[in-house]
């Protein structure tokens, strides 16, 4: 489910429901056998790196067996989508849906985060009646589905190849905070050298 004012980063409880863990480790491996399965867009100033979020919503999604409905942003006021694996369906809110068109991040990662919960089966009806924040980070459906959502939006070779933040979102079609925080874990994580460069997070500031 992607919410709206979501807790920021370092929040202190888990937000989601318990699920079976997972490492940043597994699911960079999920991200990495996940991407080839995805289109991605091709066009003046953008590599193939960025996925083609509408694509995933129209047409990949519906082939793997999944319907998409939009709802009005009256009937969907503090979420903007949620995915039930179960029912093999995905709600997105309308402005949400629109701003596909737009290319806006928000939109786009919204996506990617609902497919995420379809990919690692996030079923809410199994897990009724459980106490949110009791478990750990690792055990989280939405930790795990926005680490999920950066490791495909943001692969590590990108991340590798870009000079900065900005760099990588204009690269990945993410905001910039998002890539600061995507280097800066992979950097904490020794997946990748931490860069250089004085400014990678001016951007940011």
């Amino acid at each position: 489910m992607t919410t709206l004012g979501t807790a920021a980063r370092g929040a202190r409880t888990p937000s989601g429901m318990k699920v079976a863990g997972m490492s940043y480790d597994k699911l960079e491996v999920v991200a990495r056998d996940l991407r080839p399965l995805l289109p991605t867009i091709s066009r003046r100033g953008r590599s193939d790196t960025a996925i083609d979020c509408l694509r995933v919503l129209e047409q990949t999604l519906p082939k793997a067996g999944y319907n998409y409905v939009y709802e009005a942003v009256a009937e969907l006021q503090d979420c903007a989508a949620f995915a039930m694996p179960e029912r093999k369906i995905v709600v997105v809110r309308e402005d949400v849906y629109e701003g596909l068109f737009d290319d806006d991040v928000f939109s786009r990662s919204t996506v990617v985060h609902e497919l995420a919960h379809i990919v690692l089966n996030h079923a809410v009806t199994l897990h009724r009646g459980a106490t949110l924040g009791k478990h750990e980070f690792y055990e989280d459906s939405e930790w795990q589905a926005k680490a999920l959502t950066a490791a495909v939006m943001m692969p590590i070779e990108a991340c590798v190849q870009a000079r900065s933040a900005h760099e990588l979102a204009q690269l990945c079609g993410t905001s910039a905070q998002a890539a600061g925080y995507r280097i800066d874990n992979l950097v904490k994580r020794g997946v990748i050298p931490a860069k250089n460069e004085r400014g990678l997070f001016d951007d940011l500031r």
